[in-house]
């Protein structure tokens, strides 16, 4: 069946060893691994369970589906630009091209690095969505998205080598600096994407 979504989709299968490597939470992996497989519970999958409820996107209230949530819906495609923004890498269409070709073409050790800040964002985009659906908070600005992403980086920075951790940090602080410089351009501009690599 991998195969001939990979043949369907011009996309090569997902190797889950990437994603098992990664040097996140437990809890993250999980996620992601649902993630890929197209399981997690958004909406258009409740739904094939005969669950009732509302089927549209909390943040543009399109039908709601792993894709669009992460890669299509405009707060997801916002999100995303200011990460290209930061590192200067085009965002992934899918799970699927994320964790398959996303990243051909790049170091492997360095594709490590990028996939921990993907999974970052997802995650953030995922616990923003459950907290406007089970908690009723009000989410106005994929900033709020960015703040969160760039928590978890600097978080995750103490899983990897010793050697990478201020990879992590600087380019926590990179990814605010770019929303900053988008969101507010009348402040203060911070300097620090000059002659770094990207994320």
């Amino acid at each position: 069946k991998s195969m001939y979504d990979a043949l369907v989709h011009n996309e090569v299968p997902i190797d889950n060893r990437k994603l098992w490597k990664l040097k996140i939470p437990l809890k993250v992996k999980i996620f992601l691994w649902f993630f890929t497989k197209g399981v997690i519970l958004t909406r258009d999958n409740l739904a094939r369970r005969n669950w009732l409820g509302c089927k549209k996107c909390v943040f543009c209230h399109h039908d709601e589906s792993i894709k669009h949530l992460f890669f299509e819906c405009k707060f997801a495609r916002s999100v995303w630009a200011i990460v290209q923004i930061a590192s200067n890498l085009y965002p992934p269409r899918s799970a699927r091209n994320m964790f398959g070709n996303w990243l051909r073409g790049i170091d492997k050790q360095f594709s490590k690095h990028i996939l921990v800040g993907a999974a970052a964002l997802c995650w953030a985009l995922w616990l923003t969505r459950n907290d406007i659906v089970f908690n009723r908070k009000c989410v106005s600005s994929p900033m709020q998205v960015i703040h969160i992403c760039s928590r978890w980086l600097r978080m995750w920075s103490i899983l990897q080598q010793s050697e990478d951790r201020d990879l992590f940090m600087m380019a926590s602080t990179r990814l605010e600096c770019s929303a900053r410089e988008i969101f507010y351009p009348h402040e203060w501009r911070c300097d620090l994407r000059i002659g770094l690599a990207p994320l």
